[in-house]
């Protein structure tokens, strides 16, 4: 039975979806920077909480349609499998780094109104890892044509 529900989606789920992570995440991020540096404003640290939240979500998102993708992939090649994998772990620790940024912001920042540091490091390390798993879903997609049909 859940076969069927996951194919209701379209093979494409997990492209469509995970450029709002993408977005979401390098826009917390500048959002925590801009906070940094403009200290005076309430403005920026309440935003970069609320895009880090948004952040969690749209990865969570990109994760179940990275399942529900997979779920249509019949054969992953030994040469593209390790690749495939290390995509997968990016995207978790994707969110990990978000959701620690997220605490760290909430505890740390909201109280004084400012950009919590540990909160913008994590931040910046989610980047890191969404342009990585993002640069290996692109290989994957484009160089080894993998999930394409």
């Amino acid at each position: 039975m859940l076969a069927t529900i996951e194919h209701m989606f379209p093979a494409t789920i997990h492209p469509m979806v995970v450029h709002f992570t993408i977005a979401i995440t390098y826009l917390a991020t500048l959002a925590g920077l801009i906070g940094l540096i403009r200290r005076k404003s309430d403005f920026w640290p309440t935003s970069f909480l609320y895009l880090l939240g948004l952040g969690i979500l749209a990865t969570i998102a990109a994760g179940v349609a990275g399942v529900i993708s997979e779920s249509y992939i019949r054969h992953i090649s030994p040469t593209v499998a390790p690749m495939f994998h290390r995509h997968k772990e990016y995207g978790v620790l994707t969110g990990v780094a978000l959701i620690i940024a997220f605490v760290a912001q909430w505890l740390l920042g909201l109280r004084k109104q400012r950009v919590a540091m540990i909160g913008f490091i994590a931040s910046l390390v989610a980047t890191v890892l969404v342009s990585l798993a993002g640069h290996l879903g692109g290989t994957l997609v484009y160089h080894d044509a993998f999930g394409i049909a």
